[in-house]
């Protein structure tokens, strides 16, 4: 394919040699590659010297005559406030899901957001979004009127919703830390009332477990238990009248003393025993009981028995019967527990997760590590299995009525299974993104001293609101930062609803999500490093690397040493896959064995880029040779089809570069660090080496596309190791670990960001950069704290992200981030900047007074019409310029333009139909539109 492929309408970027001219050649007139500033400019260089120098600077550094709609878009962008938006996606968390009686809706909880899903669609129908600061710890649907949710935060605040209509009716703040809540209904005294149980910590390391009356009047708490020892968990049965909290191997039951007549003296009698196994879930099945001993402390003799069931961390189930009358009764510093005589079930062979009492009672459903669920039948003593899971499970919930088990995996999805026949019917998938961590960390570290590998992640070019992100294809259940994932599958997301599009493998995967060898060891599977797609589309390539473990190779190589010899056997495989559009799938076309190596060996790619307006990729590898791939028809004789454009389409390799001769002293050493970005219009490519002798070279090389050479290359430019380059129309912008650099190729001036967030003398790890053409800003997000351990905190966050004008470098906002950002993107249709931390919760942040709720459609609007609005002939941007008509984007909230869409598809617009307004409120519009 031809080198240049430049579209209609861009013509041909100047040279950076031309800026390296003399004074007279100076003094010309010079039209630079069209983008979104797409200006001329006329650079007036003094020949006689009676130009000033601040003039002369002004010359050089900015454009003299912009157009005006380039001033505009200037203006706009910088006299607006820039917003994030409220957090989408999201981590599910490890709270139980509620399903409602009539199981038509499932309430799944995320750590700022409860998300109402219904059932018969799978569809998100709305969000219940709390303040900001506030972590959910706790939600229970109020027993008097199942349409009302109360809603506990970390911060001690209550809040009472209606979950249907997505509206706060009430809130309490008690101020303090709560670590977690329950509600549950009982009867204190003649009154019916809401208790809220909370387990809070104090200042000087005590936990305290209260209750709260909710029964109309002033609410206050009452302290049942305080203790100075751990308590990791508690679960309330019985209305109330029995509570069990554990940690580790202590069991703590606490039962109700219904001797006070006044609610506000409510007492629990405690007792403790010390179990040998390690407890890491429990539940309990309540049914009547008849002529029994009664536990002392409890003068109820209706009070109902209680079987307890709890999974251990050694894979064992524990089964106590009537656990009230056999528990040991000697109080909190007693440690009787000889006539504890549980029955023990074992199958899993790691930790149980989660276990479960079926609605009668005849079984115990149990789950684990083994993505297995287990179905155990008490009285025969078989065992039913559910297998293949695509994750651990981690939560198990029985429906009200029993005829649904709702199970939570460790991937962030959520299944509704038929108890009868254990077929889904609901599959609720959220982003499942799992950042990689470049070193193992220890678990106590918080997330702020933990470095996180960016995963490869991109926006579609055609549908903008499409995220393409590599996922593991199994998760673990552990909420550590230990294990090792590989991302193998690809997972297409819409950021705007909320929802799964759909899921691929790019990589090997296992047949089964068992990940461990006969040796003990953990099977991985080959990691995608880097993912990019043409701009139309239709052509994805992708990179996975594939390392075998030391001790798996030691009868290969029994000489050499543990640390070198596995590389030896490394498998790199660059793929092309094209975009199928009847299965809506990618399909592999080539793949392309160790496309860099190095003294015969197969070293891993540094970089991947693909080339704007051209089916072409540039890949750059630790051999320091820079490959373009391009796409080429391929002639099968005898074969006949009826799509040839598609069938007989191959990759191969157009060309290459050795950038060893550009190193400083000639060296033909391999490279340590790379990255590379395309001009706007795809004529110049920039690479930024490191090599490890000279990782202070800053050395930057720029590739003529049309023929393939090196046409200038510079030292200089940044400081450190190079993380990302990208072009903003002649600027080039280089972020490594130290700061943000930006080259101007024209005038050959280097600039470095200087902001008090940036620790120049301190180099910080990987950073974030994105460029935005349409508000001609460049953002970076740090990955890591911006302060050393001990120094000051600053808004009270250790992350952020930074907006600079890549013109003036002024900084135009800076936005704290709650958790460390894994990925940064940039919507070339609304300018703004798309944030992913490792949390896998997706911000925006636009330049408007208001952050945008929901994400504008993309350009091409006539192939990716939602709903009702692809029924009225919604027109695409390039019909609408041939029939002079003008295609606006759909307006943005809070957006100071005036540019409205008209007619029928502002009606019905491109929203999914399960999120219109009513039918009554879209009649009424489309009348209105109809008779004007």
């Amino acid at each position: 394919m031809s080198g240049s492929s430049l579209a209609t309408g861009h013509t041909k970027r100047s040279r950076t040699r031309d800026a390296l001219r003399t004074e007279k050649d100076r003094i010309k007139r010079r039209r630079f590659s069209k983008g979104a500033l797409d200006v001329t400019e006329d650079i007036q260089l003094a020949a006689e010297g009676k130009t000033s120098e601040k003039n002369t600077r002004n010359a050089i550094s900015l454009t003299q005559d912009p157009s005006a709609h380039t001033r505009e878009q200037q203006a706009k962008f910088s006299r607006e406030n820039w917003c994030l938006s409220s957090p989408v996606g999201g981590q599910y968390s490890n709270l139980n899901p509620i399903i409602t009686s009539d199981e038509e809706y499932l309430l799944v909880g995320t750590e700022t957001a409860i998300h109402v899903h219904s059932i018969g669609t799978s569809h998100r129908a709305r969000t219940l979004h709390l303040k900001d600061g506030q972590k959910v710890v706790g939600y229970n649907l109020c027993s008097e009127n199942p349409q009302h949710l109360y809603i506990i935060t970390s911060t001690g605040c209550v809040s009472k919703w209606d979950w249907l209509s997505g509206d706060q009716i009430a809130s309490w703040d008690f101020a303090r830390e709560t670590l977690l809540a329950e509600l549950c209904p009982s009867e204190v005294g003649n009154s019916r009332c809401e208790l809220l149980f909370s387990l809070r910590g104090r200042k000087d390391g005590k936990r305290q477990l209260t209750v709260t009356l909710f029964n109309g009047e002033t609410l206050r708490d009452i302290v049942i238990f305080e203790t100075t020892q751990r308590i990791d968990n508690f679960r309330v049965f019985s209305q109330g009248q029995a509570i069990v909290a554990w940690a580790g191997q202590r069991l703590l039951l606490g039962t109700r003393e219904f001797n006070a007549p006044d609610p506000s003296t409510m007492q629990y009698a405690w007792r403790e025993v010390v179990l040998p196994v390690r407890v890491t879930c429990i539940d309990v099945r309540e049914s009547r009981a008849r002529n029994r001993t009664i536990p002392q402390g409890s003068q109820d003799n209706n009070l109902d028995t209680m079987d307890l069931v709890l999974g251990e961390s050694g894979g064992s189930i524990l089964v106590y019967p009537d656990f009230l009358a056999r528990f040991p009764t000697g109080g909190i510093d007693s440690d009787d527990s000889k006539g504890l005589a549980p029955r023990r079930l074992h199958w899993h062979r790691g930790p149980v997760n989660a276990v479960r009492w079926s609605k009668d009672g005849n079984y115990i459903i149990s789950g684990g590590d083994e993505s297995v669920m287990v179905l155990w039948q008490l009285d025969t003593g078989r065992k039913q299995f559910l297998p293949h899971l695509s994750s651990p499970i981690c939560n198990l919930v029985v429906s009200t009525t029993g005829k649904a088990y709702i199970v939570k995996l460790a991937d962030n999805c959520i299944i509704v299974l038929s108890a009868t026949e254990l077929q889904p019917y609901v599959t609720i998938t959220g982003l499942q993104l799992c950042p990689k961590v470049d070193k193992p960390a220890d678990a106590a570290l918080p997330e702020s001293r933990i470095s996180f590998r960016p995963p490869p992640a991109v926006l579609h070019p055609q549908f903008h609101d499409r995220l393409l992100v590599a996922v593991p294809a199994s998760r673990h259940a552990a909420r550590d930062y230990h294990s090792v994932t590989s991302s193998c599958v690809l997972q297409t997301y819409d950021i705007r609803t909320n929802s799964q599009l759909s899921r691929q493998a790019l990589a090997r995967t296992n047949a089964t999500t068992l990940r461990i060898s006969p040796e003990g060891t953990e099977i991985v599977a080959p990691d995608v490093t880097y993912l990019d797609i043409c701009q139309d589309g239709k052509w994805m390539a992708t990179i996975d690397d594939w390392i075998p473990r030391p001790e798996d190779i030691r009868a290969l190589e029994p000489n050499s040493t543990p640390t070198d010899s596995h590389t030896l056997y490394r498998e790199t495989y660059l793929k092309f896959w094209r975009w199928n559009e009847v299965s809506k799938m990618w399909e592999l076309a080539t793949r392309i064995n160790s496309p860099h190596s190095f003294d015969s060996v197969s070293v891993p790619i540094l970089g991947l880029a693909s080339r704007p307006y051209s089916h072409e990729f540039a890949t750059v590898g630790c051999d320091a040779v820079l490959r373009f791939w391009c796409a080429s028809n391929r002639s099968r004789l005898g074969l006949a089809t009826k799509h040839p454009e598609h069938q007989y389409q191959t990759w191969k390799c157009r060309g290459t570069i050795d950038l060893k001769g550009e190193f400083i002293g000639g060296r033909t050493e391999p490279a340590n660090a790379a990255c590379m970005g395309f001009s706007e219009d795809g004529s110049v490519l920039a690479i930024c080496v490191q090599t490890r002798s000279s990782p202070d070279s800053s050395l930057v090389i720029l590739v003529d596309m049309q023929n393939c050479k090196i046409h200038h290359s510079r030292v200089g430019v940044y400081s450190g190791r190079p993380c990302a380059a990208r072009f903003l129309g002649r600027y080039l912008v280089v972020l490594s670990l130290h700061s943000a650099h930006i080259w101007d190729t024209v005038g050959d001036i280097v600039r470095t960001t200087s902001s008090s967030a940036v620790q120049d003398n301190t180099p910080c790890d990987d950073q974030l950069l994105a460029v935005s053409s349409k508000s001609q800003t460049c953002a970076v997000a740090s990955k890591v704290p911006q302060h050393l351990a001990g120094a000051s905190k600053t808004c009270g966050s250790q992350f952020d992200i930074r907006v600079y004008d890549v013109q003036t470098l002024s900084l135009l906002t800076r936005q704290s981030l709650k958790h460390c950002p894994v990925s940064l993107l940039s919507d070339p249709l609304t300018g703004d900047y798309i944030i992913i931390d490792a949390m896998a919760n997706v911000q925006r942040l636009s330049c408007s007074d208001k952050a945008p709720q929901s994400i504008p459609q993309s350009k091409d609007g006539s192939s990716h019409n939602h709903g009702l609005g692809s029924l009225f002939g919604t027109r695409s941007r390039d019909m609408s310029r041939h029939n002079n008509l003008q295609a606006l984007p759909l307006p943005v909230s809070g957006s100071s333009s005036a540019s409205q869409s008209s007619g029928l598809p502002r009606v019905f617009t491109d929203t999914p139909p399960f999120v219109l307004p009513p039918t009554s409120v879209l009649f009424k519009s489309l009348v209105q539109n109809l008779t004007t």
